[in-house]
Formats: C-alpha cells, sequence, structure tokens
C-alpha cells in the first residue's frame, strides 16, 4: 500500500491496510430484500457487495487515483466524532482502505476499501448524542428505496419527519440483510 501524506511524501510499501471510519445512507436494492450502501454525499455509485469499492476520477481527467490535488478517492475519517457532521447516516462502520492512500488532516482517502463491520444508527440521535448512543430499532422504508433507521423514540415521532409509521421494519431484519450481503461482521460499541 502507497500511503502518502504530501507531495513530498516518502513512498511506503506496508503489509495491512488502514482502518478508517465512515457513515452510509442504506437503500432497498430492486431484488427483493437485498439492501445496500451509498456514499452521504452526491450521486456516487452504491457500494458493490463482495467485492473491494474502486476510487474514480472524473473531475480532473488522468491522475493516480487518488490525486494530491483533488478530492477524489474513498474517504473515511481517523475520528468518530467528525462523523457527527455527516447528513442523514443510515449506517455507521468501520472499513478498510489500501492501493494508493493520501492521507490528510482528518483521515484517508483511497483507492480502494471495503466495509469491515456495520451498524444502523437513527440519524437523529447519532447528530445529537454521537455514535454510542444512537441505536436503531426500527426502519422506515421510503419511496424510492431509501431506508432510515429510527430509535423507539424517534419512531413516535416519525411522520413529523416524514417517515410513515405504516412502512416500519424491524431494524433485526434489515441489519441482517446488510451484514449478510456484504458479509461483514457487526460493529458493537
Amino acid at each position: 500500500m502507497l500511503l502518502e501524506t504530501d507531495l513530498r511524501a516518502e513512498r511506503q510499501t506496508v503489509a495491512e491496510p488502514l482502518v478508517g471510519w465512515r457513515v452510509w445512507t442504506l437503500y432497498a436494492r430492486r431484488r427483493g430484500a437485498e439492501v445496500g450502501l451509498r456514499p452521504i454525499g452526491g450521486r456516487a455509485r452504491p457500494w458493490p457487495p463482495l467485492e473491494p469499492a474502486r476510487a474514480t476520477c472524473s473531475r480532473h481527467g488522468r491522475h493516480p487515483v487518488p490525486g494530491f490535488d483533488c478530492t477524489c478517492g474513498l474517504h473515511a475519517t481517523r475520528s468518530l466524532d467528525l462523523l457527527r457532521r455527516a447528513r442523514n447516516p443510515a449506517v455507521l462502520g468501520t472499513v478498510a482502505l489500501w492501493g494508493r492512500v493520501v492521507e490528510h488532516e482528518h483521515g484517508y482517502r483511497a483507492a480502494f476499501a471495503y466495509p469491515q463491520r456495520l451498524m444502523l444508527v437513527c440519524y437523529l440521535c447519532f447528530w445529537q448524542w454521537g455514535p454510542e448512543r444512537s441505536s436503531a430499532d426500527a426502519v422506515a422504508v421510503l419511496r424510492g428505496g431509501r431506508l432510515v433507521p429510527l430509535c423507539d423514540g424517534h419512531v413516535e415521532l416519525s411522520d413529523r419527519y416524514g417517515y410513515p409509521t405504516r412502512h416500519l421494519v424491524p431494524v433485526r431484519l434489515v441489519e441482517g440483510a446488510l451484514l449478510s450481503t456484504y458479509a461483514v461482521d457487526p460493529l458493537r460499541l
């Protein structure tokens, strides 16, 4: 693996992938009960199950991905606290990062990544209290296949947030399907 911290960085090869923290949105795949991970920002492609996600760059033409003068790459942080600013996370997890890796102030951008451990989080609790107090109890199924995990307290307020309670699924079913789809272990904090 290539770990680069700035343009003058010495190239290193290490035997193990780096591990970082990430959040995703969650969606139901068209083929029945399968669920999938989608990056929080933009219109990025879903994370493929059972194969590494591969970074690409569509902004700056040809350069090694991730590039120093670009924001491309698969992002992960070193700190859970930084993720509290993420917009509407549904899944929290650790990821293995490898290939070309650029280290920056808050984490990493990598050429390849794959989830290691995952858990569903109530995004309202995650934003307010952090990951340790954000476990989900049910999942609201929205139009378009988006899945929104909620704790019991926020399920009661789900109509207020635009998540109709008539489309709730127990969290254990969705989390089980997610862990099975990506063949990963649960994250326990």
